[in-house]
């Protein structure tokens, strides 16, 4: 799952560090503004300022163990590999 990295509550990096988004307990997304915690797996909101705003999805995919952004040109690129 990847997200696009701004707060639902106010547009702002959430991360607290470069590359640093999980709180202590490493279950959670965290806001280091305003410490609004996002479910790793939805981006939905589980608690903090960001109430009923979750994160907003960026399509990717997983190939050959890369992560790529999944926009027209990529997603044409991977239909024409599955057809050879």
């Amino acid at each position: 799952h990847a997200f696009l990295n701004q707060c639902g509550h106010v547009p702002v990096e959430l991360d607290w560090q470069p590359g640093e988004f999980f709180d202590d307990s490493r279950l959670y997304l965290i806001c280091a503004t305003h410490g609004a915690l996002y479910h790793p797996a939805s981006g939905h909101c589980v608690g903090g300022r960001c109430a009923g705003r979750g994160l907003i999805p960026v399509p990717v995919v997983e190939r050959d163990g890369q992560v790529y952004l999944l926009d027209g040109s990529i997603k044409n690129s991977l239909m024409e590999d599955n057809n050879e």
